[in-house]
């Protein structure tokens, strides 16, 4: 019998982070903000890093929780208010080509994480990307939020 928390690989097993990665791709469009729900990505297992290109007009809000993804003074789509009173999520430029705006390079994120939350920055508009997560073999994760001790997530 095994005398670790997790059998297998845990969240903190080095090798698995040194290998290059599992592909996972996806295109989609963050809905609008403050009126779709928020589009959750979960991934089947640990990621090693996640690049995202914002291919719309409009900005890509990426947060690590579904909070995260609010600005500070919106209320969630079933008109609840936010739990955080500070915006935590990172804001990916449009990728304007019809303006002659040089075309921006994916956001690449070397984060291990077993899901994001997209969503669009313009409350009329969604934000489409395309998504390239390298996915470990380490399948268990603590849940990233504020109130398990993790601060600045949301």
């Amino acid at each position: 019998m095994s005398s670790s928390r997790f059998p297998g690989q845990g969240p903190n097993f080095v090798p698995a982070y040194q290998v290059s990665g599992i592909p996972y791709v996806t295109s989609s469009a963050g809905p609008k903000a403050n009126a779709d729900p928020v589009l959750r990505v979960a991934f089947p297992t640990v990621t090693k890093s996640v690049m995202i290109k914002n291919t719309g007009n409009y900005g890509l809000r990426v947060a690590f929780t579904k909070s995260g993804s609010y600005k500070a003074s919106e209320s969630h789509e079933d008109g609840t208010p936010p739990a955080s009173f500070i915006s935590q999520y990172f804001m990916i430029p449009p990728c304007d080509a019809s303006a002659g705006v040089a075309d921006a390079p994916p956001t690449v994120f070397d984060v291990r994480c077993k899901e994001i939350f997209l969503r669009s920055n313009d409350t009329g508009n969604v934000a489409p990307f395309s998504l390239y997560a390298a996915l470990t073999g380490v399948e268990q994760f603590p849940i990233i939020s504020g109130s398990t001790g993790f601060k600045g997530v949301g």
